[in-house]
């Protein structure tokens, strides 16, 4: 058996650690470390010709059980474990779409045993908003918020009317508009399956969009809308950036210590706060940490703040957050953008500021996120968190923890959060002392490939396997499940193209979304309310992005950061609004949130058929919930064994079907422990207990 634990070079010297004969076969016993890490394995053996084979995981993903491979032949072992040759993998689903890529070996995840997440998170039904686009309010667009950037001498591009489309202008040079925010390349899970298909399409973006363009949403508004989360069962709010920012994304910040007048005040969020408490619903922010605006107080590149001076100026007290070059004249910024200065998380001042700790790294509570703590925040969501140092993210973790020990902290991780790799170092901060959750960007690529066709249903079992197995179980069962958001296109318009259009040219992706007609839409609102009822069928928090129950389409940004569609009249004449599904959110949001077994139970899943995957959770003294889902465009009748997922049925209970689709013909028979589901074409049928 070789043995090696994981560094930055993906795996340190393999070791040999010998098998031993026992019932079942060989085994082996091995000592690992204490500290948090993760370490791989594979098996070495010697045939009966004499040749040498490795037993390592499968190259289609198919199972969790891995092949016998060959050196030279199937692939290759080296100092980095073994290797699959590139014809091996073409049974392998990858990019936008597909799994994540292989591991050098089967993996064992080594973290903190005092690792505890919150108990409020695991389970609990997500929301994510972009407040300038989901609800102005009662009092309109904020007109003092307006006067006031206007003052500031930033551009306020203020729609008048709530429906109107995006303004797009031709790309006036090389780059993109100044302060527009792309994800960076680092976090990317990938785009289209198909190379050619991307370099015919280009990668030059012939449209560009300047980010100071307003809708007028507010916190009010969100205030108002309360309700209308609360019938969806939402129990957590997740606000992208509030904070005063120049753009409308407010990625950029300029204060951290206020709300961006155009939403509101400081006020307007402690009544949101209060109100969303009420509807028993806790408020996550957005933290943009790794860097600031140029156009902010502390950087203060346009002399705007009544502060000593820019940051590039010796008297400014925040010089010693960023990186200067010798002559003052250039920066390190966030992925080049020169209005995103980036600053070093490690300086002292940064730290005292933003995490309130000493040089010690002992919180006194007087730190930003310490504060919006106070005022009612229940965590917070990272942004990049790749981007800040593993040390740094354990203090911060230490300083929120102290202020409010059931805060969450989410970080914005695109990969496996086990095995990421960020800057040629191996990160540890999804292995007890750092972040509680992370957003499950692998598992949008892998429903999303199942619902259109990339990967099959035992690819997607194994995968699902693989992640329970290979993620803490603390962060596992509050990992924040999504399948659109602020950085990637919305769902609808991924499953009516088929495709990730995150890097096609914006102007081919406003091409490929208004092609989708109403057969195509209806198919893909299908194929969305099976993948969301599978989706609240899994372990961990579903999270919901704005407009998607409204049935909104659009790229990525900013096409996927559209107003919500409110009125139904203007939604007759939006282009960017396909069949609403809000009364399915609202039914299968009640039977998640009424689930205990949905919401905390173990997890155990089978793929009877390639199309066809079954999903089953037990609790225990809450019995067992089924979720079967069939993608094809037939109905299938499918068998599986019970016992061997670990499930015990009580006859006596009746389960009760919820189907995804407008067939209704569910159906489900158990008879010595063998479960038979009918499942009618491209819907989830989920049965659970009665309430």
């Amino acid at each position: 058996m070789l043995v090696a634990e994981a560094d930055a070079d993906v795996v340190a010297s393999w070791r040999e650690e010998p098998l031993f004969p026992c019932d079942d076969g060989f085994a082996a016993a091995i000592e690992l470390a204490a500290f948090p890490h993760v370490e791989f394995y594979a098996f070495k053996l010697l045939l009966a010709d004499e040749t040498v084979a490795y037993y390592v995981p499968r190259a289609d993903g198919a199972a969790t059980a891995g092949e016998l491979v060959r050196d030279g032949i199937d692939g290759e072992w080296s100092d980095a474990g073994w290797t699959y040759a590139a014809e091996r993998l073409a049974g392998r689903p990858a990019g936008g779409f597909g799994l994540p890529e292989m591991t050098p070996g089967f993996q064992i995840t080594v973290f903190e045993p005092a690792f505890k997440t919150p108990d409020w998170l695991a389970g609990a039904i997500m929301y994510q908003v972009f407040p300038d686009r989901f609800a102005r309010g009662a009092a309109g667009v904020r007109n003092e918020g307006v006067a006031y950037h206007e003052q500031m001498g930033r551009p306020v591009h203020l729609h008048e009317k709530w429906d109107e489309a995006l303004q797009m202008t031709a790309k006036p040079s090389g780059d993109d508009m100044v302060g527009e925010r792309e994800p960076s390349e680092d976090a990317s899970p990938g785009i289209i399956d198909d190379e050619a298909e991307i370099e015919e399409l280009g990668n030059e973006q012939l449209l560009a969009y300047d980010p100071v363009e307003f809708y007028g949403g507010t916190l009010s508004g969100i205030r108002e809308k309360l309700p209308y989360l609360a019938s969806l069962g939402v129990e957590v709010l997740y606000l992208n950036p509030i904070f005063e920012a120049r753009s409308n994304h407010r990625y950029d910040t300029a204060d951290y210590e206020h709300i961006d007048p155009l939403l509101g005040s400081d006020d307007d969020f402690t009544a949101l706060v209060a109100e969303a408490r009420e509807s028993g619903i806790s408020i996550v922010l957005d933290a943009v940490l790794s860097h600031t605006g140029d156009d902010s107080r502390y950087f203060n590149a346009h002399g705007s703040y009544d502060v000593l001076g820019a940051a590039q100026g010796e008297g400014s007290p925040y010089r010693s957050w960023y990186d200067f070059a010798e002559d003052d004249d250039s920066y390190r910024c966030w992925w080049g953008d020169p209005t995103l200065p980036e600053v070093n998380e490690r300086d002292a001042s940064w730290q005292r500021y933003i995490l309130g700790v000493d040089e010690w790294g002992n919180p006194d509570g007087s730190g930003v996120l310490a504060r919006w703590l106070a005022a009612g925040a229940c965590g917070f969501r990272l942004d990049v968190a790749d981007e800040i140092p593993d040390d740094v993210l354990a203090r911060l973790r230490t300083s929120v923890k102290r202020a409010n020990p059931e805060a969450v902290i989410i970080g914005e991780v695109w990969e496996d959060a086990t095995t990421k790799v960020s800057y040629s170092e191996r990160r540890t901060y999804a292995l007890g002392h750092a972040l509680d959750s992370v957003m499950n960007y692998p598992l949008r690529s892998a429903l999303l490939g199942f619902a259109t066709g990339s990967l099959d249903a035992r690819q997607l079992a194994a995968f699902l396997r693989l992640q329970q197995a290979n993620y803490p179980a603390p962060l596992y069962r509050g990992l924040m499940n999504l399948l659109s958001s602020h950085d990637v296109e919305r769902m609808r318009s991924a499953l009516a193209t088929g495709i990730s259009l995150r890097e096609v040219p914006r102007e081919r992706q406003l091409e490929l979304v208004e092609v989708a007609d109403d057969a195509d839409d209806a198919h893909a609102a299908r194929l969305q309310r099976m993948v969301v009822a599978l989706l609240y069928a899994l372990p961990g928090s579903p999270c919901v992005y704005y407009g998607d129950e409204c049935g909104l389409q659009g790229g990525s940004d900013p096409f996927c950061r559209a107003t919500f569609p409110w009125d139904g009249e203007a939604r007759k004449i939006r282009g960017d609004c396909g069949e609403d599904l809000t009364a399915f959110y609202q039914r299968i949001g009640a039977l998640r949130k009424g689930s205990p077994v949905l919401r905390n139970g173990a997890l155990a899943c089978v793929a009877p058929d390639p199309d066809v995957l079954c999903v089953v959770r037990t609790l225990a003294d809450e019995g067992v919930a089924l979720a079967v889902a069939n993608r094809s465009d037939e109905s299938r009748r499918v068998a599986f064994d019970l016992h061997a997922t670990g499930a015990a049925i009580d006859m006596s209970e009746e389960l009760c079907p919820m189907v995804s689709g407008d067939d209704q013909s569910a159906a489900l028979q158990i008879e010595n422990g063998v479960a038979t589901v009918r499942v009618p074409a491209c819907s989830t049928v989920v049965f659970s207990r009665a309430s």
